[in-house]
């Protein structure tokens, strides 16, 4: 059955809703872990694996797959939930986040099925990307990279190195996506290191640029729609988003970058998130 343009939205959002009730889930069976950067990151990650991603979770290499890389690896309980729900990995996976012998734990494995990178020591999985992006040219194929960016990431010089290679090899095959939710792992980003203003960096760097609400799943999916946004450059998209988003307490606040989950914790997010 083909999504109505109503039907799609409705179905994505339910969906990233259950995206936030897995983050919790798999953080209260770890214990701890990144729930605000994961929940910030939720509605962006289920556009992109269940309505834009070319990608055939049961042959997990196929080689005509579109390509995710999260750079801002500290999200991977977000990213793990919508491998799972896509069935990449069994949903009980959920269940053992961050135990002894898990595959799933506080950062990508490559040993995951459908993880492309190790990541997590921040600022290389743009350079990544664009070998990727690169390789892709090189090798005749069609498929898009996607890398997900923290903005406390981009304080990470090595990123801007990454940005100026995309724009020179010119690969419109490539998005960078920047979880713009203003809150480091210690304070404001403006209050650490100011990055603004980050869309004209982007552009001074030869990318593409649009801002969008990353929360706003209809501008969400236009934008995604419409990629290339430049058969010229690459794209970045600068998408504002909150940290902690769904759950009042842990919204907009670095207190919840990190934090420890136990039963209670994780009732009272599950109440705010509904069903």
């Amino acid at each position: 059955m083909i999504d109505t343009r109503e039907g799609l939205i409705a179905r994505l959002h339910n969906q990233a809703r259950q995206v936030r009730r897995d983050v919790w889930r798999a953080l209260r069976a770890g214990g701890s872990g990144h729930a605000g950067g994961s929940s910030s990151a939720a509605d962006i990650l289920t556009a992109l694996y269940f309505h834009r991603m070319r990608i055939r979770p049961q042959e997990p290499e196929w080689p005509e797959r579109d390509r995710f890389v999260l750079s801002k690896g500290h999200a991977n309980a977000a990213l793990g939930a919508v491998l799972a729900k896509a069935g990449f990995i069994d949903d009980e996976v959920l269940d053992r986040f961050y135990h002894f012998e898990s595959p799933f734990g506080m950062h990508p494995d490559i040993k995951v099925p459908g993880v492309e990178m190790c990541t997590g020591a921040l600022g290389h999985g743009l350079a990544i990307a664009i070998g990727m992006a690169l390789g892709a040219r090189m090798r005749g194929k069609a498929f898009h990279t996607f890398v997900m960016l923290g903005d406390g990431e981009l304080h990470e010089g090595s990123n801007w190195e990454a940005a100026m290679a995309g724009a020179h090899y010119r690969l419109s095959n490539l998005t960078a996506i920047v979880d713009h939710n203003k809150i480091a792992q210690s304070g404001r980003v403006t209050e650490l290191v100011d990055i603004d203003p980050l869309a004209d960096k982007w552009r001074a760097f030869g990318w593409e640029v649009r801002e969008i609400d990353g929360h706003d799943m209809e501008a969400v999916v236009d934008t995604l729609d419409a990629l290339p946004l430049d058969a010229r450059k690459p794209t970045a998209l600068i998408a504002h988003t909150i940290k902690g988003k769904g759950v009042s307490w842990a919204e907009d606040t670095y207190l919840w970058h990190s934090n420890n989950v136990n039963d209670d914790t994780y009732e009272r997010a599950l109440g705010e998130l509904g069903e």
